[in-house]
């Protein structure tokens, strides 16, 4: 990388830990309203109430980098009455990032980023995330990985169909303008159903089903990840 591509790299981060940071400002009462109290979890209220607003790989950039989308953040079933070993140190961070200041935001969202690594590697997600990233022949280090709905819901329902609109209008829209990703790719046919008509029109799009806890990979998911083999890697 030359001086101004690594400049440029460098003042784009900046940008990413700015927003993202600015994100974490609109509360769960802005996404979900009078509903809020009939959706939030009954158990860890402050995780409940601490934004995942995303991580970025770090070497994603804009018009080459792929943006995952699932619908919200996973945790919120009744039984789950305390952190497990992940959210030890994933939470924390996210919040060292809601209540940093716009000059420590860089390096909050950057320890942010650095530990979802080798933490998502540890949830039952990645036995569909990281057959997806092979499939489009990436990396986590070059995507983004937001949720629609960046906040937990009980039992870990579906977010109603208001939160999901206001979500998108308020997050995830001026995200796309920030990331300008070369292809958007739904986790799941809950973020395919809200994803899908919200897009721009021509952006290039995948939906990757899920399973009740990503137990397994289903046919249909492999029938998707070799459209992307052929679209993504082999064009």
């Amino acid at each position: 990388m030359g001086q101004a591509e690594g400049n440029l790299a460098l003042h784009f981060r900046r940008d990413l830990a700015r927003h993202f940071y600015a994100l974490t400002k609109i509360s769960r009462s802005d996404i979900f309203g009078d509903r809020d109290e009939q959706v939030r979890p009954i158990n860890l209220l402050d995780d409940a109430s601490t934004m995942f607003s995303g991580f970025v790989g770090k070497n994603y950039r804009p018009g080459s980098g792929l943006l995952i989308l699932a619908i919200n953040p996973g945790g919120g079933g009744d039984a789950y009455t305390k952190r497990i070993p992940e959210d030890e140190t994933f939470y924390p961070l996210l919040h060292a990032l809601k209540v940093s200041s716009a000059e420590s935001a860089s390096d909050a969202f950057e320890a942010v980023s650095a530990a979802f690594v080798p933490i998502v590697k540890q949830w039952n997600l990645w036995k569909i995330l990281g057959p997806t990233l092979d499939a489009a022949g990436t990396d986590l280090d070059a995507v983004t990985y937001m949720n629609v709905v960046p906040y937990r819901t009980r039992e870990d329902k579906m977010p109603p169909a208001a939160a999901r609109w206001l979500a998108w209008q308020l997050i995830v829209n001026p995200t796309l303008d920030l990331l300008q990703p070369r292809s958007i790719i739904a986790l799941g046919k809950k973020a395919g159903s809200v994803v899908e008509p919200l897009l721009p029109a021509g952006t290039q799009y995948y939906c990757v089903p899920r399973t009740i806890g990503d137990s397994y990979v289903s046919d249909d998911a492999k029938r998707v990840h070799q459209i992307m083999r052929d679209e993504l890697i082999d064009a």
